[in-house]
């Protein structure tokens, strides 16, 4: 008996099963590797969710050579309180309250990962602690921090 249809060589029905092999297994893959995000789609300006500051992420050399993704503070909706730049003045550093709150970097030492972006830490002026967080766009299009303190987590929304 022929496997194979009359008219047809052998070697073709051998071709469309490794064809649907490969379908099928691009079919399997997980929808989250399809549709993740190049690791630069964080770099640039970015809207805090409260509309009171503006963050410019970018994408820096580490001392090994590897890309981190770090973010300072580039717009301030009131740089001035009393007529005075804002500083740092919540630190909980009292060597590092002097310092201004517009050009702070507030993200430190984010990696790609396979989520989104990892290990680093964001800078809460308003309570002058680090605090441990992850970073991932959004469906529509929005940066999401995820920001761990404790037992407790928060997630902001940034917008372009």
């Amino acid at each position: 008996m022929l496997s194979h249809g009359p008219g047809q060589a052998p070697g073709i029905h051998r071709a469309r099963r490794r064809v649907a092999a490969v379908v099928l297994g691009a079919a399997l893959l997980p929808w989250s590797a399809l549709l993740a995000a190049p690791a630069n789609t964080i770099v640039g300006t970015w809207l805090t969710d409260d509309g009171a500051s503006k963050v410019e992420v970018t994408a820096d050399k580490a001392a090994n050579g590897s890309t981190v993704y770090n973010g300072k503070i580039v717009w301030l909706k009131e740089p001035t309180q009393d007529g005075k730049p804002l500083h740092d003045a919540n630190n909980h550093d009292a060597t590092l309250r002097g310092r201004p709150i517009l050009g702070l970097q507030i993200l430190s030492g984010f990696k790609a990962s396979a989520d989104g972006w990892s290990g680093g830490t964001v800078y809460a002026p308003r309570a002058g602690k680090s605090f441990p967080a992850q970073l991932s766009i959004a469906s529509d299009g929005r940066l999401q921090l995820k920001v761990e303190a404790g037992l407790l987590s928060k997630t902001d929304h940034w917008t372009r």
